[in-house]
């Protein structure tokens, strides 16, 4: 039960190291929009405290809660699944009515064994590989995009790198990416 003992508890951290703890969390998070949410999420387990009175050090405690919510977050975002749709990357292999069967029926072919490849890759690789051979990001671009480290961004590349050399699917990939730079000059 909500008490106005517990609020008027939380208020006054929130006055004393509300600040702080914003500028805790934006040194540790990668997304500056998770910042309030984060601060937030604190804010609401310190009022859910049976016996907030038996805190001895109040900042350390808000502290201490703020790297278990961080931690929490990070994980349900590593084990969540990043998506990469598909059908955005395909959509730029279509060509227009007027354009030859033939082509057609090529670029259906290639998006076919794209849609292949891509579902045997886990995940982030695909996503990963998607966003910097298709898309042309960076891979700095890919971490952001990702939440992950650069290092982590680049191993992605490096592991997908290794299963297109493995199984010479490359020009596919630079056949997606060609007709997307087309498809922006016209």
């Amino acid at each position: 039960m909500l008490t106005a003992d517990k609020r008027s508890f939380v208020a006054a951290i929130a006055v004393r190291y509300g600040s702080r703890l914003r500028r805790f969390l934006s040194v540790r998070l990668r997304n500056a929009q998770d910042v309030r949410e984060l601060a937030q999420e604190v804010f609401l387990r310190l009022l859910r405290v049976d016996k907030h009175d038996a805190i001895r050090n109040p900042e350390a405690y808000l502290f201490t809660v703020a790297s278990h919510v961080i931690h929490q977050h990070a994980l349900r975002r590593t084990q969540s699944p990043t998506f990469v749709d598909i059908t955005e990357v395909a959509s730029e292999l279509i060509t227009s009515d007027g354009e030859d069967p033939a082509t057609k029926a090529d670029n259906a072919q290639r998006v076919e064994n794209l849609e292949r490849f891509l579902s045997q890759l886990p995940p982030r690789v695909a996503a990963a590989l998607v966003l910097h051979r298709v898309s042309g990001f960076t891979v700095q671009e890919v971490a952001e995009q990702l939440g992950v480290r650069r290092e982590t961004a680049k191993r992605y590349l490096a592991r997908a790198a290794q299963y297109c050399r493995d199984r010479h699917v490359a020009s596919g990939f630079e056949a997606a990416r060609d007709a997307a730079s087309a498809k922006e000059r016209n």
